[in-house]
């Protein structure tokens, strides 16, 4: 029965921390990270937020660009190249979409475009 009368605050507990921010984006604590930042973006995008994720995506795409960003922020390039650059697509703006997509056409396995840009159109054979 005890168990029972915690459901309910296990869900609130549950609910709020699905919409605190994650650590590393946009108003949490601590610096911002591409990991953070592409987190935030993913959670955007599943409440229908367009705008709200390309500009996280964007902001991700600074945090890789900057010239003290870590390994790890490095590793997350190719996910978010290929998100934003898919997003501007849609949206009909193909020629900016292969600029953001250029460097992630040179990431896959020996220099090799990854295949998910390439059935795109956003990288070239």
């Amino acid at each position: 029965m005890a168990l029972l009368g915690a459901a309910p605050m296990m869900a609130l507990a549950i609910y709020w921390m699905n919409r605190s921010p994650w650590p590393g984006s946009e108003g949490a604590k601590g610096p911002m990270t591409a990991q953070g930042l592409y987190q935030q973006a993913a959670r955007e995008s599943q409440d229908g937020n367009r705008a709200a994720t390309e500009r996280h995506l964007r902001m991700a795409l600074g945090v890789i660009a900057s010239p003290d960003a870590s390994a790890n922020d490095r590793r997350w390039e190719l996910r978010v190249r290929s998100s934003l650059a898919t997003m501007v697509s849609a949206r009909g703006e193909l020629r900016e979409a292969r600029e953001i997509a250029a460097p992630a056409c040179r990431m896959g396995p020996d220099n090799a475009p990854p295949e998910s840009l390439v059935s795109a159109g956003l990288c070239d054979q």
